[in-house]
């Protein structure tokens, strides 16, 4: 993913202020999960803080992804096969999406319409990559 030094840093910066937020993490699952009873059921009986451990992960590949650090590519498609197992919607990516941008806006006190821009273009170029995978990946139930 190609990204301008100063859109990079202003992901990078924005992502530090939100995440030193103590909610961001409960913020986001909840909005996540509350987004359609679909997204609840994927998500029952699962260990929070494993998810929450999981996600930290997948935002700091993000990040290395826009740095062009190699290997954060097959991390991203890897992440859309494992996916497959859980059966998750192709529009469940999209609301998860949506409610990290809204969580951001939320926790990160300088979040900006532009801030807003440069986190669907990080992140969005991460959850495509993640749904091409997914969507190539033969379906193997968990």
């Amino acid at each position: 993913m190609s990204l301008s030094p100063d859109r990079a840093d202003a992901f990078h910066a924005s992502l530090a202020r939100a995440s030193a937020d103590p909610r961001f993490l409960d913020v986001f699952y909840a909005r996540f999960m509350g987004s359609s009873p679909a997204v609840a059921a994927v998500f029952a009986g699962r260990d929070m803080e494993h998810l929450k451990r999981k996600l930290r992960s997948s935002l700091q590949v993000m990040t290395l992804a826009i740095d062009g650090a190699p290997g954060a590519d097959m991390y991203l498609d890897y992440l859309g096969k494992v996916h497959t197992r859980l059966e998750i919607a192709p529009g469940m990516y999209d609301a998860w999406l949506d409610a990290l941008v809204a969580t951001a806006a939320e926790c990160d006190p300088q979040f900006s319409v532009q801030l807003d821009a440069v986190w669907r273009a990080v992140v969005g170029a991460g959850v495509r990559m993640i749904k091409n995978a997914a969507a190539e990946a033969p379906v193997t139930p968990v």
